[in-house]
């Protein structure tokens, strides 16, 4: 997809490293910007308005969380889609999900189950709209909200990291896998939490985690060796 010309909202002057960056990212996740398209500095320029250099800096960052993918003197591109990378963020995503879970949910302070139970509402409105970009959003606030309601900070640094493949792969599903099953699996959560009942919640989550792998893998992933010949697409 050619990048637009102009933006319709000039990007602020303050932190504009930071807004850069959100802008790259969001264009990347909703598909703006696509798998494979490679990212010319003169084009980024005339799209945000910005000079090269927060434009630079907003890539390597996206490069280091494996959205870009830069080559010294050869390319600058939005990285393509690694179906196992997928497959791995799935099934690691949904481990420290349900450990935090189990781990958070008896001791969650009121605030958090208030966020909580605005992101499942979210979650609700966005899988009716079939918007799966807002839908991969809502589903990521929900969890991110419980993985950090424990004060662990490495456990919630790895979770973010492993939310860009997560939400991309929401953003460009062809065929959605358990969109209608999502809102209805994560009220069951929130009751659980609401509750503080970690053992409930934590049995929810893996029983999503599991049913989405399995529908993961039924659904997209090839053989092995088809994998190893042409790992991404």
């Amino acid at each position: 997809m050619p990048l637009p010309v102009s933006d319709t909202a000039p990007v602020e002057r303050r932190l504009l490293r930071d807004v850069v960056y959100n802008r790259l990212y969001e264009g990347i996740l909703d598909g703006t910007l696509e798998p494979g398209e490679t990212l010319l500095d003169e084009k980024l320029t005339a799209w945000l308005g910005v000079s090269r250099t927060p434009i630079r800096e907003a890539l390597m960052k996206l490069a280091d969380i494996g959205l870009v993918e830069m080559a010294p003197n050869r390319y600058t591109r939005v990285a393509p889609i690694d179906l196992k990378a997928i497959d791995e963020a799935i099934y690691t995503t949904g481990l420290l999900h349900e450990h935090a879970a189990r781990a958070n949910v008896p001791e969650l302070e009121n605030a958090v189950v208030t966020r909580l139970d605005k992101a499942q509402k979210e979650v609700k409105k966005s899988a009716k709209a079939r918007d799966l970009p807002a839908l991969g959003r809502a589903f990521n606030d929900f969890f991110l909200e419980l993985t950090r309601a424990g004060g662990n900070d490495v456990l919630a640094s790895v979770s973010e990291g492993l939310s860009p493949q997560l939400l991309r792969y929401i953003s460009v599903w062809e065929k959605p896998f358990g969109i209608d099953d999502l809102p209805g699996a994560l009220a069951g959560i929130l009751t659980a939490a609401k509750d503080r009942d970690g053992a409930k919640a934590g049995d929810l989550v893996k029983e999503l985690y599991a049913g989405t792998l399995a529908q993961f893998l039924e659904d997209y992933r090839r053989r092995d060796a088809d994998i190893t010949k042409t790992p991404v697409f």
